[in-house]
């Protein structure tokens, strides 16, 4: 199917939203309900993923990356259509989800606060947040989940260029406490919506480096989307000019992982080192060192999947002495040596 006919289709409703629909209008009728309920088919329910809010067994306490992503080949990225009448669950999950408003209008609830979304509306919501999305007509969201381990290999480069989207994926993959979403307005722009549409036409067909065609078209709609609607982003504010300094820590060490010192960082921001290594503790988690390690290793992943280099070179590239620290630092991170992740990473990319 091209992507002429995903755009022809893509109003059709699917068994799964026959399924939901029928669950939708039963709920109206309590008698209706009971019946419906009674009625299941619950190893079909429970093989088919099917969420029934008075069927707790169906409702993971949090959507892993496991209820999306096939583990054994590495995929990073899935996009599909959002399922019209699903029951409007209030969950989390472990990994980043997007969510594009194709036609119509919906609502979320994100963190407890009511969010309105209309046609062309981007929301990024990062994991480990609650919230819950109510589509219940012919609305048509598409959704793309990205894990949050592999984010970093995927779009090192986006993260890496100093704005505010990449600013909040940094932020909620070191940081304790970040934005809950943000979200752009693109409105009728017919290049963003046909890259979705195209984005999920390669997700159905699944053809030859269609992994790689979804990645790279949601990185140059990440681009278009950050050049052309910065003005209309939406996010929760930050609570303090504080937090703002102490999440430009992140940045900054991102921008400059190569040679940055302790005390390079804290003349920066004019802090001490025992207060700069205090604030990093408590938005990360993590100590200046393990920080530090952790944007070099996930840079070095990236070398390693997309170039040629030597290990020898990369481990230089990073800012590592010598390639017998690197590779130590390397499988402390990883479990892995930076040779067989190499490996690893080919043969997914072959799959």
């Amino acid at each position: 199917m091209d992507h002429t006919a995903v755009k022809q289709h893509i109003y059709d409703i699917t068994e799964t939203e026959k399924f939901y629909r029928d669950y939708y209008l039963a709920g109206k009728d309590k008698d209706s309900l009971r019946a419906f309920l009674d009625g299941l088919d619950m190893k079909l329910v429970l093989d088919r993923h099917l969420l029934i809010t008075e069927k707790p067994e169906t409702i993971p306490e949090v959507f892993e990356d496991s209820f999306f992503f096939d583990l054994s080949n590495n995929d990073s990225i899935v996009v599909q259509k959002h399922e019209r009448y699903s029951p409007a669950i209030e969950h989390s999950h472990t990994f980043f989800e997007l969510s594009y408003v194709y036609d119509g209008k919906c609502s979320q609830t994100i963190s407890g606060r009511a969010i309105e979304m209309r046609t062309g509306d981007f929301c990024v919501i990062p994991p480990g947040i609650k919230h819950s999305i109510s589509v219940f007509d012919d609305t048509i969201v598409i959704n793309i989940m990205l894990r949050r381990d592999t984010l970093h290999s995927m779009f090192y480069s986006f993260l890496n260029t100093p704005n505010i989207l990449s600013s909040f994926f940094l932020n909620n993959i070191y940081a304790k406490k970040a934005n809950d979403y943000i979200m752009f307005h693109t409105g009728s722009d017919e290049g963003i919506a046909t890259s979705f549409i195209w984005m999920l036409t390669e997700s159905l067909n699944r053809q030859e480096y269609h992994y790689q065609a979804i990645t790279n078209t949601l990185l140059l709609d990440f681009y278009l989307i950050i050049r052309n609607y910065s003005e209309s982003v939406q996010m929760p504010l930050f609570d303090s000019r504080i937090d703002v300094q102490r999440y430009a820590l992140i940045q900054y060490i991102q921008e400059n992982y190569k040679e940055v010192t302790l005390s390079d960082l804290s003349e920066k921001f004019h802090y001490s080192n025992e207060y700069t290594s205090r604030l990093i503790k408590e938005l990360t988690g993590m100590t200046y060192t393990e920080i530090l390690r952790t944007v070099r290793i996930e840079r070095s992943q990236d070398l390693l999947a997309n170039s040629t280099m030597s290990v020898a070179t990369i481990a230089e590239a990073v800012g590592y002495d010598t390639t017998e620290h690197y590779i130590r630092q390397f499988k402390k991170h990883t479990k892995m040596t930076p040779s067989a992740y190499r490996k690893e990473s080919a043969s997914s990319r072959n799959r």
